[in-house]
């Protein structure tokens, strides 16, 4: 990669709740050391919950005092003809980062993460609004290129920032998961933050009326990290005696991989995305997604590959009592044609080529 040795990926935090945004952040780490010889480097508060960097020997992680240190003590470590500045979010530190690199001669990514999208933008509309007018938007017009994680996240983007380029987020080659699915429980799996974001009280609803959520064959399997739904969800659950839901909580590693193993279906039926990593791993291990347009993936749905909803509770409802009828047959040959989907478009060493191919252009 002509010009670049080291990136430094700026995140506002490591946690379980911001999972999607700081793993992505540093995914293409080992395909950008072995086939590129890039450095990533993983900037992060002093007080982020801590990382196993034995999962990611070809990640360095520098932690800074957020607040506090001036992220001018941190870029002159790094020299700007060799060093691109990657910031991942919006509204947070990371940004103001990015703008401080770039003034020192960096060439600058800004990567919102889905945090601009409309549905995201009318929440605390006001607050944000605002903040986006007087600080985020005169910050991150000085970047050097904006990307977008979804096609449709691209296209509002571009009403924004002169110049927008569209890298997916990805999967890694273990997660093509091809264990043969026991049919005699169909399990619909729910993966993913307890943010009424992410749809997870709407999709309890519909379950308890729907006919697989009345089947003594059938199972919604919730899994996440708590993010201000569970109470209202365990709450739901207990009060409806239902028989064949479970929350099973945090969910990872292992213990992740046997419930994509197990499961037939994904549903994420989300008002908003960036671009759903969580649905793309689902699709690895063979689950058919049902999703909403919200989720941002619309190449699952121009494929054929996605069953649509909406966050609504009835239409939910409507797309559960769909697939109930699908034949085992159907269910099989749509598991293997997911699976295929994102083993041909998704992987992250393809992504981190996308990304080469992008990014050098900056330093030309």
């Amino acid at each position: 990669m002509p010009g670049i040795r080291t990136i430094l990926n700026f995140v506002d935090q490591i946690s379980p709740v911001n999972f999607g945004i700081w793993h992505a952040a540093i995914a293409t780490s080992e395909s950008l050391h072995c086939e590129f010889g890039i450095e990533s480097w993983l900037v992060a508060p002093e007080s982020a919950e801590g990382i196993d960097e034995t999962q990611f020997p070809f990640i360095r992680v520098k932690r800074f005092l957020q607040g506090t240190t001036k992220p001018e003590s941190i870029l002159t470590q790094f020299n700007p003809a060799e060093t691109l500045v990657v910031t991942h979010g919006a509204w947070q530190y990371p940004t103001r980062c990015g703008a401080a690199a770039k003034a020192m001669g960096f060439h600058w990514i800004y990567t919102p993460h889905g945090m601009l999208e409309p549905w995201s933008m009318e929440q605390k509309w006001l607050k944000k609004k605002l903040y986006f007018a007087l600080v985020e938007n005169r910050l991150a017009q000085k970047a050097d290129l904006v990307r977008a994680v979804g096609a449709p996240e691209s296209e509002n983007l571009k009403k924004i920032f002169p110049k927008v380029e569209h890298i997916a987020n990805g999967i890694y080659p273990s997660d093509i998961l091809k264990t043969e699915k026991d049919d005699s429980t169909i399990r619909f799996l729910y993966l993913a933050r307890l943010h009424h974001k992410k749809g997870v009280i709407p999709l309890a609803e519909a379950w308890l009326k729907s006919e697989p959520g009345k089947s003594n064959h059938h199972e919604l399997l919730i899994a996440g990290t708590d993010d201000g739904e569970k109470e209202a969800l365990e709450t739901l659950i207990r009060n409806s005696g239902s028989h064949n839901m479970k929350f099973l909580g945090p969910q990872f590693g292992a213990k992740k991989k046997e419930l994509l193993e197990k499961a037939q279906f994904y549903v994420l039926p989300s008002h908003s995305e960036g671009f759903p990593t969580s649905v793309v791993e689902a699709m690895g291990a063979g689950l058919i997604p049902i999703i909403t347009t919200g989720c941002n993936f619309p190449e699952a749905f121009e494929y054929g590959h996605a069953i649509r909803t909406t966050p609504d509770p009835k239409d939910i409802l409507q797309a559960l009592n769909k697939v109930y009828i699908m034949s085992g047959d159907d269910v099989r040959q749509r598991s293997e044609s997911v699976r295929e989907f994102a083993q041909q478009g998704y992987l992250w060493n393809r992504i981190a080529a996308r990304q080469v191919e992008i990014f050098s252009k900056l330093f030309v």
